[in-house]
């Protein structure tokens, strides 16, 4: 009897044997497809990143090459600007200096600079010049 015992509990483990190896097969498969799913998504992700890092990397040339053309741009400018500011200058000299030479003739009076021969030259050496014409007349 014992034997029929066993026999049929034996059986009755066997079957739970197999039930337990069926599930434990089904598990592993299951972790094997759940691994490899996830093995998949961390190479989908990992190219997704790498075809960023391309997109952002080209971005970022472009970004730094525009920077340049800014800096050479402002560079030009600035210089131009330094030009500019000398020119001005120079101007600014020439005018303060025109304007000192006109500031000069109108507080000094009419051409007071001039000796009174080139203001009036009617009145220049007029004895000397009338004696000088009375010989010259009295000889002919």
């Amino acid at each position: 009897m014992m034997s029929l015992t066993q026999g049929s509990s034996g059986s009755d483990a066997d079957a739970r044997y197999l039930g337990s190896d069926e599930k434990k097969r089904k598990r592993m498969l299951s972790n094997r497809e759940s691994a490899r799913r996830s093995r998949m998504r961390k190479q989908k992700h990992l190219e997704d990143l790498t075809r960023e890092m391309g997109v952002l990397e080209r971005e970022n040339r472009g970004i730094i090459k525009a920077y340049k053309e800014k800096v050479q741009g402002h560079l030009g400018l600035q210089s131009e600007n330094e030009a500019l500011l000398a020119e001005k200058a120079a101007l600014m000299n020439h005018l303060n200096g025109m304007e000192s030479m006109i500031g000069s003739f109108n507080t000094s009076g009419p051409c007071q600079r001039f000796s009174s021969a080139v203001q009036e030259p009617w009145q220049v050496h007029s004895s000397s010049q009338q004696i000088m014409a009375s010989a010259s007349m009295s000889r002919i």
